[in-house]
């Protein structure tokens, strides 16, 4: 079975041959395009007209590549079945050679013996041949296919440029039963992750028959050429993105891998000369809780595309971070966004918010600016109950750490959460090999964030870094203290009445684990940890009637920052029933059917909020919430109007208006709340 390789063609084989002569130190070669072709080269120039030159490993002047001997060789090219020995494949303008295990053919892309075939409706040049290696009594034969992309290939439009790449290369495989193992992508021969792929606004998409690559024009890893055509002003814009492709053929279980790198450079289009003064100013400043990043460009235009961090500021990023002034602007961002970069983690968090200006002609930087500052952050919280709540953050200097790999003392107690920047951890003061000591009155409880032995080493290894990853976490109690309790009292909002009948009435809130709502968070789950922007499902029921006609309205809904429900700040969930109209991300109530579990719906009010942050703490990576509502038992078979009327029948009269007294007699107010929340 031949092995395959491809655009350079290489085909391992077992047979030996000798090395070339090694080059004197002195000799000059003139490298002419036809050379280059041959022996693996190739020259261009970068947008600032500085060379490029590039070496392939294996070109004819490495010291591993030889042409071959001992035997007789012979290439036969498909489909034209012309037979050629070393000296004429040579003289077309192909290159031969090989290592004791390596076969190596390169061809210019248009040469003779290549041939045109459509793949999946896209135009391909294909180079084929079998190599024969003659000896007295064996002849080994090496078959090798090279496909390469057309210009054909290649769409566009003023805004994207979009290359189409058949899934089934045919002439590359044996059989139809294949496998797509991997797809990457990347920009003059560099791979990119699905970050930067994203903050350039690259795409690539894998459908049943191609892979289609869209690149915007002006994107960052390309750049301009202006040109004058008949007295008018021209500008193409080039780039070379490349492919590396992966499959698997499931008969053979054989491994087919594709690398090719692809330039691309779209039609002249008419665009005005633009003329340009000096540079704008960048300036910025930290608050408690954010960068200040300000672009003044000085009564120009903003000739300019803006890279913050990893990603080019479009129109999405500028609508949640920008504010625009007359001839300047202002990026506002926390100091835990993705964008930044966290340096230290000592009393404070050292973050780090690089912010580039591009020229969208060329990418070429403008002007470079770097903001870096000290926010004093609790990363570690004690409570009453002997919970310790710890916040492990990834820094700069550990680039290959998995936070989620990360554990305390004890290497079996790893994060309650964690993602690529993050590792939160929630542990009692007796676990996870927690340690005590006293020092006069006060009990001291230490830890330590780090990575297990192994993992600290295969770090080590892949960053070339023998620095340690490692956080100290500490609480401490007073052994031994007296607290003075006060206590205010305030007039009542309205006089006491009686009720009729006798009994108690019982009304419990629970945070439901997903919108089923059949199973809940219990006690010992608190506090809930959650992403901002993920929806609470939450279910508030009174639990100790069984009478029909008593119905359940939740009148008002609010968080907290603590259990205190009349504490300060305040975010309106709920107001007289209704949404609140002024959250961005308003409450859904959802309906109530009867089950075997709830008996009676109107006894039952299920409401979907979404996590958030209060303004004060928007960037605390550790932000917590309480959820409280003032319920309204009220009688079902009698609505007067007011709450009792039913869960949000007006949503115009959101504003609390004077009751009647009847209303009072036909409404029992109780007031629930949920556990604590955090959001990381």
């Amino acid at each position: 079975m031949p092995y395959r390789l491809f655009c350079l063609l290489m085909a391992a084989v077992g047979i030996q041959a000798q090395q070339t002569p090694s080059i004197n130190d002195t000799q000059i070669i003139n490298l002419t395009p036809g050379l280059a072709t041959q022996c693996g080269f190739s020259f261009k120039f970068d947008p600032m007209g500085n060379a490029m030159f590039f070496a392939s490993l294996q070109n004819c002047f490495s010291q591993n590549m030889a042409v071959a001997s001992g035997y007789k060789m012979t290439v036969v090219f498909s489909p034209s079945k012309n037979v050629m020995n070393v000296d004429e494949v040579q003289r077309k303008g192909y290159a031969i050679a090989n290592t004791p295990t390596r076969l190596v053919l390169r061809s210019p892309h248009n040469a003779e013996e290549t041939y045109l075939q459509n793949v999946a409706g896209v135009p391909m040049r294909v180079l084929s041949t079998s190599t024969f290696f003659e000896q007295k009594w064996l002849v080994t034969r090496v078959d090798a296919t090279a496909v390469c992309p057309t210009p054909e290939a290649v769409a566009f439009t003023p805004e994207v440029i979009t290359w189409y790449m058949p899934k089934h290369i045919d002439p590359l495989f044996s059989s139809d039963a294949f496998t797509m193992l991997e797809v990457y992508m990347g920009i003059d021969a560099k791979r990119l992750d699905t970050e930067e792929m994203a903050a350039r606004n690259y795409s690539v998409l894998v459908t049943e028959a191609h892979i289609i690559v869209e690149i915007p024009v002006g994107a960052v890893g390309g750049n301009f050429k202006s040109h004058i055509q008949d007295d008018q002003y021209f500008v193409t814009y080039t780039i070379e993105p490349m492919l590396e492709l992966l499959w698997i053929e499931e008969v053979a279980h054989e491994n087919t891998s594709y690398k090719v790198l692809f330039p691309i450079t779209t039609p002249p289009m008419a665009r005005p000369p633009q003329v340009r003064n000096l540079p704008p100013s960048v300036t910025g400043n930290c608050d408690q809780e954010n960068f200040h990043i300000t672009v003044d460009y000085r009564n120009q235009e903003p000739f300019f595309v803006v890279l913050v961090g990893k990603r080019l500021l479009n129109h999405e990023f500028a609508q949640q971070y920008l504010t625009e002034g007359d001839t300047d602007f202002t990026i506002t961002l926390p100091f835990s966004s993705p964008d930044a970069v966290f340096e230290s983690v000592h009393s404070s968090v050292r973050s780090r918010l690089d912010v580039a200006l591009l020229n969208p002609y060329n990418n070429m930087t403008i002007k470079y600016f770097s903001l870096a500052c000290s926010f004093l952050k609790t990363l570690t919280e004690c409570f009453s109950n002997g919970t310790m709540t710890a916040l492990a953050v990834k820094v700069e200097s550990a680039p290959g750490l998995n936070p989620g790999q990360l554990t305390l003392s004890d290497p079996a107690c790893g994060p309650t959460y964690s993602d690529d920047r993050f590792a939160y951890f929630h542990f009692t003061v007796n676990s996870c090999g927690t340690t005590r000591k006293f020092i006069n009155n006060v009990m001291l409880y230490e830890n330590e964030i780090s990575l297990p032995d192994e993992l600290e080493v295969k770090l080590n290894a892949t960053t070339s870094s023998e620095e340690e990853y490692q956080l100290k976490v500490s609480c401490y109690y007073v052994a031994n203290i007296t607290r003075t309790l006060a206590f205010l009292t305030r007039p009542r909002d309205n006089e006491p009445f009686a009720e009729t009948g006798t009994g108690r009435l019982m009304v419990r809130m629970r945070l439901a684990q997903d919108a089923s709502y059949n199973t809940f968070h219990q006690e010992e789950d608190y506090p809930v940890v959650t992403y901002l922007r993920q929806p609470l499902h939450f279910e508030v029921e009174l639990t100790t009637s069984s009478d029909p006609k008593v119905a359940l309205v939740l009148d008002h809904c609010w968080a907290t920052l603590n259990e205190d429900r009349d504490s300060r700040p305040r975010w309106n969930l709920i107001i007289n029933g209704c949404e609140n109209p002024e959250d961005p991300y308003r409450v859904v109530f959802h309906p109530v059917e009867a089950d075997a579990r709830v008996r009676f719906p109107p006894h039952v009010k299920r409401f979907e909020a979404y996590m958030f942050s209060f303004a004060g703490d928007a960037v605390e990576p550790s932000g917590q919430v309480f959820v409280h509502c003032d319920v309204v038992i009220c009688d079902a078979s009698s609505p007067t109007g007011g709450p009792c009327s039913g869960q949000c029948v007006n949503q115009d009269n959101l504003k609390r208006g004077q009751r009647h007294v009847k209303d009072l007699f036909e409404e029992r107010h109780v007031y629930v709340s949920s556990g604590y929340i955090l959001w990381v």
